[in-house]
């Protein structure tokens, strides 16, 4: 009985023992600037790298971890938007209070950041539509014939590339304010939809174009770099339909006192594909009739280069020497299936099969 209570009395004592040797840490949090108390924020207590306990603030900034072992400890306070406060923590009596702790704000420089303009607009000037292409017109195809279709008043004939303003076929082409050697269905097809800057809709052309016999003038400008030192781009799209498109370009420049040297090159690549049938009926004939089925298949490769140098006389005249050349590759497959469906030999068909790979190159 005796040695019952002798080791009730020893565990007693241990804990008691233990109970003395432990304390509480206790102090408040407050912001720097106006020390307005900081709610919520996080306390954790750290012995060698170990987190040994920890809290959060109440909503008068205060906190308290009770129950600590005596011994050194490292404290960090840490809040959302404020920079981490680490400080000692030497607990040695019943109740250890840390004087109050202010959290700075951590303020972060941000670089300057420039937003370009890449969406569309149209400028009403007194003899011309100027239209500033961005991104959005640029990512409806690859080439001056994708561009052009989506302007208002400017349609582009799927077959042939035709093209007509304001319902009128009668138009003219120009290249950065000069005629095009090409024609007007070749010039739109070879150009690539990275490399227009603008486009110009002259509707009413003046006598200096030699406007007779034209319903309009379509001018467009390439784009051409002029900032200070040496810099560039590089854009690239993709347009998906039954086959995809793919375009890019690359643009450089430098420029240094009264000369600016500049580059341009863009390449679009993709395959068209159109078919059809067409059925032919004779009325003067009952016994003459047939249908006509055709597949078109043109995989096309456009390599598009400007490059020039600006000398700046002055503030208001420049002196330009620049080149546009393009290098075009084109393969062809045109297929035509005729059957006769009744007359003299029904049964007869007619298959035409044409093949074609051209390379060309071009002055504009």
């Amino acid at each position: 009985m005796n040695f019952k209570v002798t080791l009730l009395a020893l565990f007693i004592s241990f804990f008691q023992l233990q109970a003395q040797n432990t304390g509480t840490i206790s102090g408040k949090v407050v912001e720097k600037s106006n020390n307005s108390p900081i709610p919520y924020a996080t306390i954790v207590l750290k012995s060698n790298d170990q987190i040994i306990n920890g809290g959060i603030t109440d909503e008068k900034g205060e906190f308290s971890i009770s129950k600590i072992a005596y011994g050194n400890y490292l404290l960090e306070i840490q809040f959302i938007g404020f920079k981490t406060v680490q400080l000692p923590a030497n607990l040695t009596t019943k109740n250890f209070q840390v004087k109050t702790v202010q959290l700075e704000e951590e303020a972060t420089s941000l670089s300057e950041v420039e937003v370009v303009g890449e969406r569309s607009s149209i400028e009403q000037r007194i003899d011309r539509k100027v239209v500033n292409v961005g991104a959005d017109l640029v990512n409806a195809g690859p080439t001056a014939s994708d561009v052009l279709n989506n302007i208002p008043s400017v349609s582009v004939d799927a077959q042939n590339n035709t093209i007509s303003l304001r319902g009128n076929p009668n138009v003219q082409i120009f290249i950065d304010g000069k005629p095009s050697q090409m024609s007007a269905a070749q010039a739109i097809q070879q150009i690539p939809s990275t490399s227009i800057k603008q486009i110009e809709l002259i509707t009413n052309p003046s006598a200096k174009y030699n406007p007779e016999g034209m319903s309009g003038i379509i001018n467009i400008i390439l784009k051409k770099n002029s900032n200070l030192g040496f810099n560039g781009s590089v854009n690239a799209g993709v347009n998906f339909g039954i086959t995809p498109k793919g375009n890019g370009s690359l643009d450089l420049n430098y420029r240094i006192n009264k000369f600016n040297f500049y580059t341009t090159y863009s390449i679009n690549h993709g395959q068209r594909i159109s078919e059809g049938y067409l059925n032919t009926e004779d009325i003067s004939d009952d016994n003459f009739s047939n249908r006509s089925d055709f597949f078109i298949k043109n995989l096309n490769t456009n390599n598009f280069i400007k490059a020039g140098v600006d000398f700046y006389l002055n503030e208001k005249n420049t002196f330009s020497f620049f080149t546009n050349q393009i290098f075009n590759t084109t393969e062809g497959y045109f297929s035509n299936d005729v059957n006769y469906t009744n007359g003299v030999n029904p049964s007869i068909t007619q298959l035409f099969i044409s093949e074609k790979k051209v390379k060309t190159m071009f002055t504009i």
